[in-house]
């Protein structure tokens, strides 16, 4: 790799890109942050949790997440009915915005990582699908939907019962996962990746 600089977002030190060894961490010579790591089987650990992800994501969307019944009123919630739900109901732009950043932007980045890995060593079609996950990766909404669930569910114990559903586990599966892919394996790693090939 030749020597190429690389800017800290903590302090904006301009640092020489060096290369680093397996599983080991790049810091800022002036701060200490971290500013980028050489993981082993990238590519493959980010097909892995991409595709697992698909699939606990189709789980949390048609799955119920939790149940609850509230002075004789007895209801299963899941995703896809709340939006629709929503939408009946007239909210028509939080029914619409729920669906693109809960539902329609986050399965379209996981389809474009997965097809960035796949298409990798074809350099023009990767970087599509390179640039489309750089777009999307910020109007994904997932860490504020599950915590909005999470308030949810301890102000309706107030007043009733409520149990969780497979739709909830497999939620907080795929917002782990979304962590590990664009926040632990940061963006900058995606295009390393390109670049290396």
């Amino acid at each position: 790799m030749e020597k190429q600089l690389i800017i800290c977002p903590n302090c904006h030190q301009i640092n020489k890109k060096k290369d680093i060894n397996i599983n080991e961490v790049a810091i800022c010579y002036n701060c200490g942050y971290e500013l980028y790591k050489n993981i082993k089987n990238l590519k493959e650990k980010i097909f892995a949790i991409s595709f697992s992800s698909i699939i606990f994501f189709v789980v949390s969307i048609f799955y119920p997440i939790i149940k609850l019944e509230i002075v004789g009123y007895y209801g299963v919630l899941n995703l896809i009915e709340t939006i629709f739900y929503l939408f009946k109901e007239g909210y028509v732009f939080l029914s619409l915005f729920s669906f693109f950043t809960l539902v329609f932007f986050p399965f379209l980045i996981l389809i474009n990582t997965i097809l960035f890995i796949i298409f990798l060593k074809t350099k023009k079609i990767s970087k599509f699908f390179l640039v489309n996950i750089t777009f999307l990766k910020d109007f994904i909404y997932l860490d504020i939907f599950f915590i909005a669930i999470l308030v949810s569910m301890i102000k309706i114990l107030d007043y009733g019962y409520l149990s969780i559903n497979i739709g909830f586990y497999s939620f907080i599966v795929v917002f782990v996962n979304f962590f590990i892919l664009f926040k632990y394996y940061n963006i900058s790693m995606y295009w390393d990746l390109f670049e290396n090939v």
